[in-house]
């Protein structure tokens, strides 16, 4: 019989698959994400408590006329602001899995915005128009800046992440035209075809705040509740509604049409909406035990749709004009102001600023909830907030200041718990910028 035929050798071990795109490293002495959102908090934060001062003696009487437009001023476009850049760039560094802009790119953005909202500050109270000048073509250039820093993060990204960087592009925009139109006001621009007042604000806060704000929940909101985005595919048409609802009501405002108006409110709503159920989608799948900042985040998230069917209500009861007349103004501002922005700001300021503390040292973990104090500090500026647009629109003087009252109680706490995060984080870190 013949031999078996010899056994087959054994087989050589697979070759392990090699990467075609690993991470590149950090050069030594490269500038880190978390060294570009440090800084900008860091610099927003400055901004924030000096806009609290300027309230503080606002409020005690120590100040002119532009007492309170000064504390606004700081604060939104100084402060808040500040915060929007370095998250905005934080987070498409992010997304993009690409490297942080340019150290140049960086700092030229910080002293551009400072500057010019310096600038502005000076100029508007003295009525030099110099200044006021000088200070928005700062801030536009900046914005240019801005800009260019998410193209180039978009260039060179190996990934394409369409909504990485789309909604920050279109906040910018907003920003850019409303500044115009805020010099066009400081100049003392004649304008009798409608209301400069209503486009600025359009512009400013729907369209540069709440167009950011909106864009970034979509990715921010899952990793605070630990869940996914429940319905991806909403992001689009949240996309289109907001920025049509911008467009029409600040074109409402300039023209005086109450039809673009009307059109606009009903466009932001239903952005509003779309992202509501985003929103409320992740909560139910979060795990207990949310933490302060998913509370106030998605709290805020309810008074930003409160706020707008306010405003459509009034609207269609007693004709669209812009700005909202009277008390329905100042409804309208504690909603969407102290409500929507305020409560989403804080609760994001508060998270990011406990992740720059604990990426200095991966060993110590995130702040734990405590479910109880969270949900009564929520629990307490929400319904301060709730107080306080109900007495405004039923006059009730003593019933408002107990209102404002609850409210900066409730800042305080989360100042205190801010400012404690970033005096640990500074201590901590060594920002290389």
């Amino acid at each position: 019989m013949p031999s078996p035929p010899p056994p087959p050798p054994p087989a050589s071990p697979p070759t392990p698959r090699r990467c075609r795109h690993r991470p590149r490293p950090l050069a030594p002495g490269a500038l880190r994400p978390t060294d570009l959102l440090g800084a900008f908090f860091l610099a927003g934060i400055v901004f924030l408590v000096a806009a609290g001062a300027t309230a503080a003696l606002d409020v005690a009487g120590t100040l002119p006329w532009w007492g309170h437009w000064l504390a606004v001023h700081l604060a939104f476009l100084g402060g808040v602001s500040l915060l929007v850049l370095g998250a905005a760039q934080f987070f498409a560094t992010a997304f993009l899995a690409t490297d942080p802009p340019a150290r140049r790119l960086v700092r030229a953005q910080l002293a551009g915005w400072i500057a010019g909202t310096l600038l502005v500050a000076v100029g508007v109270p003295a009525r030099i128009t110099a200044l006021t000048d000088a200070g928005g073509l700062a801030i536009a250039a900046t914005l240019g800046l801005f800009a260019a820093s998410l193209w180039r993060l978009e260039r060179r990204s190996l990934q394409r992440a369409r909504w990485a960087v789309r909604w920050y592009y279109a906040c910018a925009g907003c920003l850019g035209l409303g500044a115009l139109v805020g010099i066009a006001m400081a100049r003392g621009t004649a304008w009798p075809h409608g209301s400069l007042l209503g486009a600025h604000l359009a512009l400013n806060l729907a369209g540069w705040l709440g167009t950011s704000i909106v864009g970034t929940l979509h990715t921010f909101y899952p990793s605070l509740t630990q869940t996914r985005l429940p319905h991806p595919r909403l992001q689009g048409p949240t996309f289109t509604a907001w920025l049509a609802g911008v467009a029409l009501l600040a074109a409402g405002a300039a023209v005086d049409s109450r039809a673009l108006l009307g059109a606009g409110w009903i466009a932001l709503v239903l952005g509003a909406g779309l992202l509501a159920a985003n929103v409320l989608g992740c909560l139910r799948a979060a795990p207990s035990g949310l933490s302060l900042p998913a509370r106030l985040v998605g709290t805020g998230q309810a008074f930003l749709v409160g706020g707008l069917l306010t405003a459509l209500a009034v609207g269609a009861a007693d004709g669209f004009q812009a700005p909202l007349p009277g008390s329905a103004r100042s409804v309208l501002a504690t909603l969407l102001v102290a409500g929507w922005i305020g409560m989403t700001v804080a609760g994001a300021l508060l998270h990011l600023l406990a992740v720059l503390h604990r990426v200095r040292n991966l060993a110590l973990a995130m702040p734990a909830p405590t479910p109880g104090r969270d949900r009564a500090l929520t629990a307490l500026a929400a319904g301060a907030v709730l107080v306080l647009a109900v007495a405004r629109a039923a006059g009730l003087a003593t019933l408002a200041d107990g209102a404002r009252i609850a409210l900066a109680g409730a800042a305080l706490v989360v100042a205190a718990r801010a400012l404690a995060l970033a005096a640990r984080t500074i201590g901590s870190a060594r920002l290389r910028l």
